[in-house]
């Protein structure tokens, strides 16, 4: 069956061995720095923050651009970040989820490095975008599997992205074991994109959210199948896991009740949005009366793609429910 998915193990020869040196990785040297958010955040190069022993987060490199400037790009005066990158100790290897841009693979493997000597062996990904899976290739060549959703894998099929599709996939759910710990990966539906997963450390109580949670507002990708509708609707389902910190796409360490509340902002959102459509506000002015600073999106990293990309179909999504309901309630 679709759900039924695969269960991964690996075979490592010196597993107490390893077991002693990840051990040794909850040492001082790892202490967690305090958690800032972006407004209270410099430029930086790339880092790890511990979250819980045995499971880091890479993030970075921090800069006014995602990537290298470009001459004459216009700026937002946000910084921003390719995808946080969670690392998975175990005694037989490591498990990863996201890689980043191909060009950050190389920084990425000198961080992962100092974290733990192990080798990668498989990774996930959270959706299709470039600053979380770009990298992908580059890892494969290192003798990394990569796992992904079915509904991932056709997005990747969509996009042409360079390298050939996972070749290992699963439906709604599927699960890796490695070295005595189990990495869960579910799919719940689309809301930031088609393929949308979400990472889970069950043993540790750690989700990887990707891009459904980030710190900033959400941006639909509608191109690849995004839906405001079930962004809300597949928070609610994460939010039916145990955990209580959630590493999310980009950003600092999220409580999950700092999930609950980005969820209850999107609701928000998406009602401001239907209103516009119910008065009738046209599309080309509807994102300008967009109101966002009471959420604190009004500058966030993610504002200007939203703007930028989101708004027609968001404007249509909103536009269908509205004419739903009104149906609906003449009943």
């Amino acid at each position: 069956m679709r759900r039924t998915l695969l269960e991964l193990a690996s075979r490592i020869s010196g597993p107490l061995f390893a077991a002693l040196l990840c051990g040794s990785l909850s040492s001082a040297a790892f202490a967690v720095e305090p958690q800032k958010p972006y407004s209270q955040m410099t430029p930086r190069p790339m880092w790890v923050e511990k979250v819980k022993d045995g499971l880091y987060v890479v993030r970075g490199p921090l800069g006014t651009c995602m990537g290298p400037c470009v001459p004459g790009q216009p700026l937002d005066g946000a910084l921003h970040e390719p995808g946080d990158v969670a690392v998975r100790v175990t005694p037989e290897g490591l498990i990863i989820v996201d890689t980043k841009f191909a060009r950050d693979v190389p920084d990425l493997l000198k961080i992962i490095k100092t974290i733990s000597p192990l080798p990668i062996k498989y990774v996930l990904n959270s959706h299709y975008h470039g600053d979380h899976v770009g990298g992908n290739g580059e890892l494969i060549k290192y003798g990394a599997q990569l796992v992904v959703n079915e509904e991932l894998r056709e997005a990747y099929d969509r996009s042409k992205r360079d390298g050939d599709s996972p070749p290992v996939t699963f439906g709604a759910y599927g699960a890796i074991y490695l070295g005595g710990v189990k990495v869960e990966s579910h799919h719940f539906r689309s809301g930031h994109t088609r393929g949308d997963s979400f990472a889970y450390f069950p043993d540790l109580k750690v989700v990887h959210t990707g891009d459904v949670v980030i710190e900033g507002m959400p941006f639909i990708d509608y191109r690849d199948g995004g839906s405001a509708v079930g962004w809300v609707e597949e928070i609610y389902d994460v939010l039916k896991l145990d955990f209580d910190w959630a590493i999310p796409g980009h950003g600092r360490l999220l409580t999950k009740d700092e999930v609950r509340q980005y969820v209850k902002n999107v609701e928000i959102m998406n009602e401001r949005m239907k209103d516009l459509v119910r008065r009738k506000v046209p599309v080309e002015q509807a994102g300008k009366m967009l109101k966002l600073d009471d959420l604190g999106w009004d500058k966030s990293p993610s504002t200007g793609t939203f703007m930028a990309n989101s708004i027609p179909g968001y404007y249509a999504e909103m536009a269908a429910v509205l004419a739903a309901e009104q149906k609906l309630g003449a009943r």
